[in-house]
């Protein structure tokens, strides 16, 4: 009789959990193929305060942002945001960002590009000499407690291959420069991520040195045009072509091995003097959403250059003493530089604005398939119904104002700094 009770209690027991089972919701289960999306963003969208970039990054749905700073330190101790008057809007915005969910990189840019920007009083140094690295470390030691906890990624050099490619004699040096920041980094801010940027040439060379020093390989990408000869954007969606986009992101996959990958720009040019248009621009962004499944593991985080193109001489002027004079000379390099936007200089959108709207949501799964069903209402409108659009958008323009700094002209802020050389 007691057996026959037990048997009884125990189909009880098992009946209501079974019925509790149905009731209650099902744990989602998260299959590789569900892993959490690649946060993507747009090049310093959205400003602090500036309510039509915020309409954009909610249109788009952007999550990621990358900026650029730099070691400005005028005199020994003397940081550029002890010497800020009133509200420091970076911190404030970074904070704001933060709070939005936003997945955040920065890039230090003292070697940016083909150009290296020191502190004028250890200017002649090398980047491995004792007081170089003890000022650098003073350095991060002010800055890190500052910013650091609202930083998921920061870069120690930008493209620093396009110089250390001409100067290799310094490479070396640099190496030591950059295992002192990471250190520090580590020690006081164990939670950022820390990173190099590279441009294809000679990337995987580079990246072996600093490898061990680094959590994620950063890297740049743009499309193939006509600036310094023959080599049309479509190359980029050709898959038999050397220059296919999918193969060189492949490769720099391939070569950050089990460290991840952070695309801290991506972009387009659509000027048809460089052989492309605004039409391969938005074909370009389409393939490049087709390319991402599967990518979830191995990328950071994307960030497209840029929101709107930027005005032809207002660049040169911004651009001066960050880039080789030739370089801004070169009509091509400067319609590159200029046509790189999803919306032109007046605002209007592109067809990439709307490419890569409906294309985020898509990759997302946010709603149904809306490709080429944008209002054309839309496609008309502008960032601010402004004329001088562009000319808000200089402060975009790669030798960022650095952290810190006041709310000011790009043109003034360049012309102060060359007071400390």
């Amino acid at each position: 009789m007691i057996r026959s009770r037990r048997i009884i209690l125990l189909l009880i027991l098992v009946g209501a959990s079974l019925l509790w089972a149905m009731v209650l919701p099902r744990p989602r289960i998260l299959f590789a193929q569900e892993a959490p999306r690649i946060p993507f963003g747009l090049n310093r969208v959205p400003a602090y305060h500036n309510a039509s970039d915020y309409r954009t990054a909610k249109e788009l749905g952007l999550n990621f942002i990358h900026e650029i700073t730099q070691w400005i330190e005028p005199k020994e101790g003397q940081y550029i945001w002890r010497q800020s008057v009133g509200e420091n809007k970076f911190l404030a915005q970074l904070m704001e960002l933060k709070q939005q969910g936003y997945k955040v990189s920065i890039t230090f840019t003292n070697v940016h590009m083909d150009q290296k920007h020191l502190p004028a009083y250890l200017k002649g140094k090398r980047f491995n000499d004792p007081y170089f690295l003890e000022r650098w470390e003073e350095y991060l030691e002010a800055f890190l407690p500052r910013y650091g906890n609202y930083i998921d990624f920061l870069n120690i050099g930008n493209e620093v291959n396009n110089y250390f490619g001409k100067h290799y004699n310094e490479w070396k040096d640099y190496v030591e420069f950059f295992k002192r920041g990471s250190e520090v980094i580590r020690r006081l801010k164990p939670q950022i991520n820390v990173g190099i940027v590279l441009v294809e040439e000679r990337r995987e060379h580079f990246w072996k040195a600093v490898e061990p020093y680094c959590d994620h390989l950063a890297i740049t990408y743009y499309t193939p045009c006509s600036m310094f000869g023959k080599s049309p954007t479509a190359e980029a969606l050709d898959k038999k072509s050397s220059k296919y986009f999918a193969r060189l992101l492949d490769e720099a996959i391939r070569i950050a091995g089990k460290k991840k990958l952070l695309i801290t720009e991506i972009g387009c040019a659509t000027h048809p003097a460089l052989d492309s248009s605004p039409e391969l621009q938005a074909q370009f962004i389409e393939a490049l959403f087709q390319w991402l499944p599967g990518k979830e593991g191995r990328i950071l985080g994307i960030s497209w250059l840029a929101a709107i193109d930027w005005p032809y001489e207002g660049t040169k002027k911004a651009l001066k003493g960050y880039l080789d004079p030739a370089l801004l000379e070169n009509e091509p390099f400067m319609r590159f530089l200029t046509s790189l936007g999803l919306r032109y200089q007046n605002g209007t959108k592109k067809p990439g604005y709307h490419a890569f709207k409906q294309e985020i949501a898509r990759y997302r799964q946010d709603g149904p398939d809306k490709r080429g069903a944008a209002d054309q209402k839309d496609k008309q409108s502008s960032c601010s119904g402004k004329p001088d659009a562009a000319l808000a958008s200089l402060w975009r323009i790669k030798p960022y104002l650095p952290l810190g700094l006041p709310s000011q002209d790009v043109l003034d802020w360049a012309k102060e700094q060359e007071k400390f050389g």
